[in-house]
């Protein structure tokens, strides 16, 4: 075994931010990121390669075949990625996930909480704080790109938009970035207010009240859709359509 990844491993790591790469553990290749104390494992197989992940159900919730390799200590899932697209992919995410795990960004809350005075924390600046970091978790997850048009447009003209809203989303699930899209802001209304949705396939879907002329001015093209998506996205957009999307009369274009 080689004491080091194959080039298009090796690729896929660096040019998404793993900078420390260390030689085999017990098979495994060591992935970290400075400044995190999270690592992924790697090992080279035939047909891919084995990604150790932290957390139970990591693997799945970002879209891996599920292996039956016991998961070295320390480590909660064993997943199977295929060709380079999904291994890029799949690193590509996993980068933004080690950086911003819901309980890191849980501290953050409170540490910006802590630093305001007692009698000005209400509901309303923890809500806003929070908004504040998830979006900043989002425009890492996303690369600071629309997630539907990829365009880096300025960072006021994004949008961090939950699927399943703060108020109705419990503490875990409103800094899970996988409840969040990046949009630009007429998509970010859109979606805030059930005129656009998305289905499992992250192709976008119209309400009716939005006719051909409005989506025209819009430029909402037929068959848009999300630039990536993840199984753990797929709870949310599924409560999005149920509880807020208009979807009576709308259109799948």
């Amino acid at each position: 075994m080689t004491e080091v990844p194959p080039a298009l491993v090796w690729k896929a790591l660096t040019d998404n931010g793993y900078d420390l790469i260390s030689a085999q553990r017990g098979g495994w290749f060591v992935a970290g990121i400075s400044g995190s104390n999270a690592s992924v494992l790697i090992q080279v197989v035939e047909v891919g390669i084995l990604l150790a992940l932290p957390g139970a159900d990591t693997a799945a919730r970002i879209g891996l075949e599920t292996s039956g390799e016991l998961p070295p200590v320390g480590m909660g899932s064993v997943g199977l990625a295929k060709g380079a697209s999904q291994i890029f992919e799949a690193l590509r995410v996993l980068h933004s996930l080690l950086r911003h795990p819901v309980a890191v960004l849980s501290y953050k809350v409170e540490s910006r909480l802590a630093a305001i005075h007692e009698t000005e924390r209400t509901r309303e600046v923890r809500q806003r704080i929070g908004q504040d970091v998830f979006r900043e978790a989002l425009m890492d997850f996303w690369q600071g790109r629309c997630a539907v048009t990829g365009i880096a447009l300025p960072r006021k003209l994004l949008r961090a938009s939950h699927c399943k809203p703060w108020a109705q989303a419990n503490r875990s699930e409103r800094l899970d970035p996988f409840n969040g899209l990046l949009l630009s802001v007429h998509l970010d209304a859109m979606f805030d207010t059930g005129l656009i949705s998305f289905n499992d396939e992250g192709v976008l879907l119209c309400s009716g009240q939005l006719n051909a002329s409005v989506r025209g001015h819009f430029s909402i093209a037929a068959r848009q859709r999300l630039r990536s998506l993840s199984p753990g996205h797929i709870p949310y957009l599924s409560w999005h359509r149920e509880h807020l999307f208009e979807g009576e009369g709308f259109s799948r274009m």
